[in-house]
């Protein structure tokens, strides 16, 4: 009975963890919601069924916020929903491990479970190319009081907040009897844990109150967004390249009555290779005609003929290619195969891009002020932002193509880790997606505006156009990075080192 009671637990905290990336508006699930799982974690005894129940919490959660993988990949996500269930294994086994020895206690567990749980989401953003979604910070991208802290410590600070919020409403519901009784015993030790959660609540809003009530000023730029909303499976047919060729014509002009200074286009957008004649015959001379420059995603010919990119190329008002950038960091199995000696069967069951990666982190330059480009999935990593930002750039673009994942939360995912970069950096991010969002980012994570009709924004067609206030403003995060993620590996090798000690001495 209380091993089915158990896995409840841990299914229902699957859920909701789940439920708090769909854009249902219940992302304040995630408040609560790891609280359940936290408590089979310390009340389940039998080493197997923890396991069981960890597998069943980080099943139900990566399989319903992730499930949209499948609609590419069916094998894919089944694979990778394996890999990720690792983690949430490794969490439970070091946290049950620490209880066990009485190495931690009601108090130190504020500080030593969020700093394991961090260590493990940081090490899933890196290991293997690295997959940061479904971070647990990124579903409180609305909440912008809560996430301007990540210009100290990126989305982890949140993530670690989060968890130190779940394991207070663990101990509220495991010692709920003494707290109703006023137990001396517990009491002065609640009171203590509440006082702990409750500054640390308070200090990140007013972190977040004063950042949010700075004013926005410095240079303007007026920049223009194209949303094709092109079918995936119209993308690269020969039958609809004029038609999507002409979408774009057409959209481009309407936009550049607004008399932007450049105009982008999604990922890919070019029905073809900028390589070929024809093509960049077309897309110079709308330019020249608009007279505005337009950056465009683009399929590119490296000068070995069979080397492919998937590039973002700038072409001025004059219609001359001025610079182009090559995607750095490809998608494992989407855009390149990992491994081929390995995985070289894969390559016969789906069809696999084969793009080059790139190599050079280039800025394009418009009206004295620099950009770098984020094509498709590229805004998830935040080394690669700082990369950019630390080179230069003063704001950055988003290019990309969410249409093979239809009408799921995907889109607003990937949205996600755009406002994150946007406050890691204190930049603009501007997005232009092929089916959306496509959207405007100020610097504390604000969307100012998004292409939309009818209250939607993702599988509709259209342009956006906005003016971005351009101010330098070094952050603590852009200069250092994940130092803050540092600390929180140096507090749980202690405490391991230290319960590993401790066992030894039994």
């Amino acid at each position: 009975m209380r091993s089915k009671f158990f896995q409840s637990l841990s299914i229902l905290a699957g859920l909701f963890l789940a439920l708090s990336f769909w854009n249902i508006g219940l992302n304040w699930f995630i408040w609560f919601g790891f609280s359940p799982f936290l408590i089979v974690i310390e009340r389940e005894d039998n080493p197997r069924r923890l396991i069981i129940n960890s597998v069943l919490c980080g099943l139900i959660f990566f399989s319903l916020s992730l499930y949209w993988i499948c609609y590419v990949s069916f094998l894919g996500v089944i694979f990778l929903v394996g890999y990720l269930l690792i983690y949430f294994v490794l969490f439970s086994i070091c946290i049950r491990f620490l209880y066990r020895i009485k190495v931690i206690n009601s108090v130190n567990q504020f500080f030593v479970i969020p700093s394991v749980w961090v260590m493990l989401e940081y090490l899933r953003s890196h290991l293997f190319s690295g997959f940061g979604w479904a971070s647990l910070g990124y579903c409180q991208y609305l909440n912008l009081h809560f996430i301007q802290i990540a210009e100290l410590t990126g989305v982890y600070g949140v993530s670690f907040l989060i968890i130190l919020v779940n394991i207070f409403i663990k101990e509220f519901v495991l010692n709920v009897k003494s707290i109703v009784l006023f137990d001396k015993r517990y009491l002065k030790r609640f009171i203590l844990v509440s006082l702990i959660t409750l500054s640390c609540i308070l200090a990140v809003y007013t972190y977040g109150d004063v950042k949010l009530n700075n004013k926005i000023e410095g240079r303007e730029l007026t920049i223009s967004v194209i949303q094709g909303n092109i079918p995936q499976h119209q993308k690269w047919q020969p039958f609809y390249r004029n038609l999507i060729f002409e979408k774009y014509k057409k959209l481009t002009r309407m936009a550049s009555f607004d008399r932007p200074d450049i105009i982008i286009w999604p990922e890919t957008s070019l029905p073809g290779y900028l390589d070929e004649e024809d093509l960049f015959r077309e897309i110079s001379g709308l330019a020249k005609e608009i007279e505005k420059p337009l950056l465009i995603g683009a399929a590119t010919i490296g000068e070995d003929k069979d080397v492919y990119y998937n590039s973002a190329c700038l072409i001025s008002k004059d219609g001359s290619l001025e610079g182009v950038y090559n995607k750095i960091h490809l998608v494992p199995f989407g855009e390149y195969l990992p491994l081929p000696f390995i995985f070289g069967f894969i390559d016969n069951m789906y069809e696999i891009a084969g793009w080059t990666k790139g190599k050079e982190y280039t800025l394009f330059d418009i009206k004295g002020n620099k950009f770098g480009v984020l094509i498709c999935f590229e805004d998830i990593f935040s080394d690669l932002v700082r990369d950019f930002i630390n080179q230069g750039a003063d704001f950055m673009l988003n290019i990309t193509n969410d249409a093979w994942f239809g009408r799921s939360p995907e889109a607003y995912q990937h949205l996600q880790a755009s406002v994150f970069r946007a406050v890691e950096n204190r930049v603009n991010i501007v997005r232009a997606a092929n089916t959306g969002v496509s959207c405007f980012i100020d610097p504390y994570g604000r969307v100012i505006d998004r292409v939309s009709s009818k209250n939607e924004d993702i599988f509709i067609q259209g342009y956006k156009t906005q003016t971005i206030f351009i101010k330098e403003m070094d952050t603590f995060y852009t200069r250092f990075g994940d130092l803050f993620v540092l600390l929180c590996f140096f507090l749980t090798i202690i405490y391991l080192l230290k319960g590993f000690v401790f066992k030894a001495r039994l």
